[in-house]
Formats: structure tokens, sequence, C-alpha cells
């Protein structure tokens, strides 16, 4: 009992120092780029609106939105070829400048992070014992992509929740197979798809754990049974709740004639999709999400890695994004799981790795290629394996000192991290936050989010004004930041141009800095780019400039 009270202190320590974590990001972020279409749109899929971000599926927004129905908002007026940018601007910032929105919406994200850390922890200790389940539980608690991640409202998260609490019900669905375990892996599978498209990749997954799952079964028959029983219940309930969470309306909006953002893909894809378009057999915003994905990966997005930009991404983008972006602790406890560790009879590996293996070859080879969190659902199932192969080690006095000198180098990088923010934690290998420019860019490093840090700066440095260039979607304003505005790559907030611009104290986002995500050759900022700056403002070079500087 003494052992079982230890345990369960430790756990909700554990929990505690997560919760803290989260609560502190949301506090001290401004608003990601993303941050502002996802809570407008879900604000309105709430009211039934699916004309607005219909490339990305709902499930994550309506429940980022969720407690703002707690708020006396004002929805701003639809206008005529207004694009989503602009109106989930104008809701948030305009309309409701007063409301707390950002905070209200961020609560429910740390909700589900907190959630998925005590799957993490349940199900590592269910295969590996209480080691192995506090062992997952810290390693998820200090992870930098969680605790920059866990607390933004945004797709990532709540897919990659989704997949793993799907991946969950499967393995105990194999175990002892019945029509309820089977419901909520359909459940779990589906608010994975509506999240976010990518946790498609359990389908093949599943289908390929089925098929070992029936290999060494001594009564096949019943082994087959419940896997029809699983495949019946995906048939009927998953485009039911697909239906369900669009209102049952094929339209976007009553009265609004469905309508594409494109071509339909060449190929089987879209001849599917346009099959399933004429005949309703799902809601035409979830056609125009698969339709707009496949498309958006077809054409490519605007990439950087280690100094090169690109369209078409690179086939190691991930692996260098897991080398710099995660902490020397936890990399080295990758390398010590990969040496020592030995297989329990009862261990899932395959519902651990085969999910994980999938979404990163699936990422790698994908043209989008714009930051960590497009495989952040990787995360928990390698520490559930990491921690159960570790485990057995802490058995041992060299093994506790191993393992534990590994984790307390992972929990300092953590909080070393915070101040900073923990989306732009990158290890020393990568040159810290401020040489992590040097490999990766955009939501790794620089999505909009230290505006806070920035008027924080200002402040503590006497400067009264600045000149921005700032990539993101929240208010400079908001924090009291006196300034003129440099060229961006997409801004709704109003502008005003310096008079003589690239004077005085400049500030700029790395985004811009780099330069990937404008057109060749058009760089305002390029004649910046090999100057060392001379102070840094959290993500922000700025630069102390007497004029106009000589172009290179």
């Amino acid at each position: 009992m003494k052992a079982l009270a230890l345990e369960r202190g430790l756990a909700a320590g554990l929990l505690l120092a997560l919760a803290s974590q989260l609560l502190y990001g949301l506090r001290t972020d401004g608003m990601t780029d993303d941050e502002s279409v996802y809570i407008g749109a879900g604000y309105r899929h709430l009211h039934g609106d699916f004309r607005i971000n219909p490339e990305q599926p709902p499930v994550a927004k309506l429940w980022g939105a969720l407690p703002l129905l707690a708020l006396d908002l004002q929805p701003a007026d639809v206008r005529h070829g207004e694009d989503q940018c602009g109106w989930s601007y104008r809701f948030t910032h305009e309309w409701n400048r007063r409301a707390p929105i950002l905070a209200t919406a961020r609560v429910m994200p740390v909700v589900l992070m907190m959630l998925m850390a005590a799957l993490v922890w349940r199900w590592a200790r269910r295969v590996g014992g209480p080691a192995a389940g506090l062992l997952a539980l810290a390693l998820a608690a200090f992870q930098p992509a969680f605790l920059a991640h866990g607390h933004l409202v945004a797709t990532d998260l709540p897919s990659a929740a989704a997949m793993l609490a799907a991946s969950w019900c499967f393995w105990r669905f194999l175990e002892a197979p019945s029509l309820g375990r089977a419901v909520l892996v359909v459940i779990a599978g589906v608010a994975g798809v509506l999240s976010r498209l990518t946790a498609g990749v359990l389908v093949p997954a599943f289908l390929v754990l089925a098929a070992l799952a029936m290999m060494p079964s001594r009564d096949r028959g019943r082994t087959a049974r419940a896997l029809l029983m699983l495949v019946g219940a995906a048939l009927v309930l998953g485009p039911l709740l697909v239906w369900a969470v669009y209102g049952f309306r094929y339209e976007p909006w009553p009265g609004e004639v469905a309508s594409y953002g494109g071509p339909w893909p060449e190929g089987t894809p879209g001849a599917l999709l346009a099959w399933a378009a004429d005949h309703h057999l799902l809601p035409h915003s979830f056609l125009e999400a698969v339709r707009f994905q496949i498309d958006h990966n077809a054409r490519g997005h605007a990439g950087y890695l280690l100094g090169a930009r690109g369209r078409t991404g690179w086939p190691y983008y991930y692996l260098v994004t897991l080398v710099a972006k995660n902490t020397p602790g936890f990399l080295a406890l990758v390398l010590v799981a990969l040496t020592q560790w030995r297989r329990p009879r009862e261990a899932p590996v395959g519902h651990w790795l085969l999910p994980a293996l999938a979404l990163f070859v699936m990422a790698s080879l994908g043209r989008i290629q714009i930051g960590e969190r497009y495989i952040l659902a990787v995360y928990p199932y390698l520490i559930l394996w990491m921690a159960t192969a570790c485990a057995p080690l802490l058995a041992s006095r060299r093994g506790r000192i191993v393992v534990g000198a590994f984790l307390l180098a992972h929990v300092c990088s953590s909080l070393w991290i915070a101040p900073r923010g923990y989306l732009t934690y990158f290890n020393p290998i990568a040159g810290g936050p401020d040489g992590g420019h040097r490999w990766l860019a955009d939501s790794n490093l620089d999505w909009g989010q230290d505006l806070p840090r920035l008027a924080a700066w200002m402040r503590r440095k006497g400067v009264a004004r600045v000149q921005l260039g700032y990539f993101g979607s929240d208010d400079p304003d908001r924090y009291g930041i006196a300034h003129e505005d440099l060229p961006a790559w997409h801004s709704h907030h109003s502008m005003h141009a310096p008079a003589a611009p690239f004077t005085g104290t400049v500030v700029v986002s790395p985004n811009l800095l780099l330069g990937f995500l404008m057109p060749p050759g058009r760089n305002p900022y390029e004649h910046l780019y090999d100057r060392p700056p001379d102070d840094r403002a959290g993500v922000f070079f700025v630069y102390r400039l007497d004029g106009l500087p000589a172009q290179r």
C-alpha cells in the first residue's frame, strides 16, 4: 500500500508539473499564426457554419471553441469575398477585442494534453509495471514538443491524442473483442481523422496488426469474426459520425451552394472524390478537406531546412527535426532503449511502433514540411516504447544512475527553455534557440507567438518604438508595441509603413528574414541575412541601423 501511495503521489506530481508548464505557456505565448483561424472557424462551426476553413476537418476546432459559448461574443459580419484569415482577425482582434478569447480557448488543449499524458502513463504501467509508467509520464511531462503544442488551439494535439486513444482501444479490443470496444475504436479513430486527416494512417496500420494477430491464433475463426465485427462497426458508425459532426447537412451552410476550391485530383483519388460528391455520400466540407489536402501536397509548400529553401520537401526533414528539437537526455534514452530493450511477452510493440513509423514515413515523403507538429503523434508511441524498454534497467543501481542522469538532463532542458518559449526549443547540437534558425524555421521556431516577449524586451531595454517585420496573425497593438510596419508575408492588422524603412531599431521575424516564404529574389530582408543581429527579443532579430544598409 505504501508503494502504491508513493507511485500515485509521484504520478500526481508529474501531472501537476505538466499542467503548470502548460498553463505557463498558455499565459506567456501570444497567438500563433493558425490559432486565429482555428478559433474563429471553430466558433462558426459550433453555430453550424462550415464555410470557413473547410480545408481542415472540424473536430479540433470545435473542441477549442467549445468554452467560447460561455463568453458574450459578437460574431463579426461575413463580408463577400473576404478570406478566412481576415474574418477571423476581425472576430478575435476587433469585434471581441476585450474578451479573453485566446486564454479561454486554450484551456481545452491543456485538458486534452493532460488526458493524453494520463493515457501514456496507464498504458506503460499496464505493460511494463509502475516503473515504466512513471518513466513514461516523466518523459511526456517534460517533452518540449508537448509543452509547445499542448496549449495551442490547433489540429496537431487533438489528432495525436485521438490516434493514441484509438490505438489503446484497438489493443484492448484484440485482447477481449466486444461490440462496445469496437465502437470505442471507431469513435476514437473518426475523432482523429476529423481533427487531422493524417490520422488515416491508422487504417493500414490496424490492418497489418489485425493480420499479425491472426497468425499465431489458435482460434482464427473467432479472431476473424471479431475483426469482421470491427469492420462492420466502422462501415456503419464511421460515416454516421462524420455526418453528425457536420450537422447532418451536405451544404456548408443552409442555402449555400456547395463549391470546391479547385479541380478534383487526377487518378483514382479524384475519381472517388467526384463520385462521392455527386452522390452526396459525405458532407461537402469533408470532401473539400480531402481534396484540398491532396492538392496541397501535390503543389508542395514553402519550406526551409539547413539553409536550403524549397517547395517539395526533403526525405530527411523529420530526421533532422528529431535530432534538433529533442533534448539530449531524450535522445540518449532512445539510444539506451535501442541497445538495452528486451521485449516483454505482453508488450504491444507493434501497436506503438507501426502507427509511429507509418506517420513518420508519410510525413517524410510528403511535400508539406513546415514543422515538428506534423509528427507530434509519433512522440506518445515513442515514449511508450522507450519507457518499457528502459524500465528493467531501474532494477540495478547502475541502471538507475544511467536512466536517472538522462532523465534529469531531459527535465532540466525543459525547465531551461521555458522563459524563451517551448516552441523555440533547439538542443545544443542545433545551437540552442539562438542557432535553431540555421536548421529549421516556420512553426518549429517562429509561429507568430512572441509579440509578448518583444513587448517585454522593449520595456526592459527602454526602447520606445521599433520598425517591425512581423510574421503572424496576432496584433502588436494589443501588447502596447509602438511600431511602424515593414513588409510582411501576410498581415491583417492595420499597417503603418515607415517614411524611412530600415532605420533605427529594426525587429524582424525569423520567417521573414530567412526569405523562404517570399518569391525568389523578392525578399526585402535579404540585406540583413548575413548580418549578425545586435540583439534578440524572444524569437525576433533586432538590428540597430543608422540608415538604409547597402544591398549586397
